[in-house]
């Protein structure tokens, strides 16, 4: 009896197997589902996140600012009608409670605005420092690279190629000129000293003879009016 009921029960209990097989396939693939999640989106930047952050404060505290001011305008008409009205004065103080509950809410998120201006100030001096440190590493580097080009050894050389150039430059115009000095004759110095005070005599001897020519030439004209005078006379 329990063989048949075994051999029986035994078919309709085997796809219990498979149910928990595909159960567990299930949660595998749940699982990797879940591991398998898509990146999170990159986070926007800090600068644009704490402007936009800052201007949505300023949006609350205006409206904050409406609210106390209508608060207030409220609890002052509620005291007008103190005299009149037996429950002005529970209406008037709870206006006076919103309007302190405003001006709190005002005061925490003026707090926060002042907080998230000041890090905003900050991270834009961080990229100012940023960028200087760069700009500054560039300028390092392309010192460096220039340095490697032209060092002082090098320097040192140029120098003193350029003053042996000079120096043989000097002694080619001097060997050209000695050559045009050597090529001529020879000078004798007396000669040159006799030709001297030869040249001064013939000077003086021109002076001379220049002021002698005044007294010949005066002589001359005084005998063309004796002749002139001479012809005219009547015969």
């Amino acid at each position: 009896f329990w063989l048949k009921s075994a051999a029986r029960a035994g078919p309709a209990s085997r796809p219990a197997r498979p149910l928990a097989a595909a159960a567990a396939c299930a949660m595998g693939g749940n699982q990797s589902q879940e591991k398998a999640a898509p990146p999170a989106a990159p986070p926007v930047q800090a600068a644009a996140g704490l402007s936009d952050a800052t201007a949505k404060i300023e949006g609350r505290i205006q409206t904050l600012e409406q609210k106390i001011q209508k608060v207030d305008a409220e609890a002052k008409q509620w005291v007008e009608k103190a005299a009149t009205n037996p429950t002005a004065k529970a209406r008037a103080m709870q206006c006076l409670k919103m309007k302190k509950q405003y001006e709190q809410q005002r005061d925490q998120l003026m707090g926060t605005q002042f907080n998230l201006e000041n890090m905003a100030f900050q991270q834009e001096q961080a990229d100012v420092t940023a960028t200087a440190v760069a700009a500054m590493a560039a300028g390092r580097d392309q010192m460096k690279a220039q340095q490697q080009k032209v060092n002082v050894e090098t320097v040192e050389k140029l120098t003193d190629d350029l003053a042996d150039m000079q120096a043989e430059f000097k002694e080619i115009q001097d060997a050209l000129a000695g050559a045009s000095v050597a090529g001529g004759a020879a000078v004798d110095e007396d000669e040159l000293a006799a030709e001297w005070e030869a040249m001064q005599e013939q000077a003086a001897m021109e002076k001379l003879m220049q002021g002698a020519m005044p007294s010949s030439s005066a002589a001359a004209p005084a005998a063309q009016p004796a002749a002139v005078a001479a012809a005219s006379a009547p015969s």
